[in-house]
């Protein structure tokens, strides 16, 4: 497995998801249940109704295009396994925390290894 182009895949995936994620907030009838802040536990479910649609928009956009997957080692660029995309549509919905925290890891790692 290619870690740099597992990270560029997520990147990617990742930038795809939210914009297909903020387009669809913004379909009027659905703006008001996703896009308007609540209080309590009103606003508790819909950020996690939010983070939902995002984990399921990344992974029918990796299931879509596989041969992209084939690049990181992960699929065979014919079919991906349903599995790997939900994974990497968990990744792909973290958001800028996790990519804070996969850079450093990864600068990290190749600081040690002297690349």
């Amino acid at each position: 497995m290619d870690v740099s182009a597992l990270l560029a895949y997520i990147a990617a995936l990742s930038v795809a998801t939210e914009r297909v994620t903020e387009f669809i907030k913004r379909i009027p009838w659905i703006s008001s249940a996703l896009s308007t802040h609540r209080q309590g536990t009103l606003e508790d479910v819909r950020v996690i109704a939010v983070n939902l649609l995002a984990v399921m928009i990344g992974m029918i956009l990796c299931h879509f295009f596989p041969e992209a997957l084939q690049k990181t080692g992960l699929g065979d660029g014919k079919e991906a396994r349903w599995l790997v995309c939900f994974v990497c549509g968990l990744l792909a919905s973290g958001g800028s925390s996790f990519w804070n925290s996969a850079l450093d890891t990864f600068r990290g790692v190749k600081q040690k290894v002297g690349g």
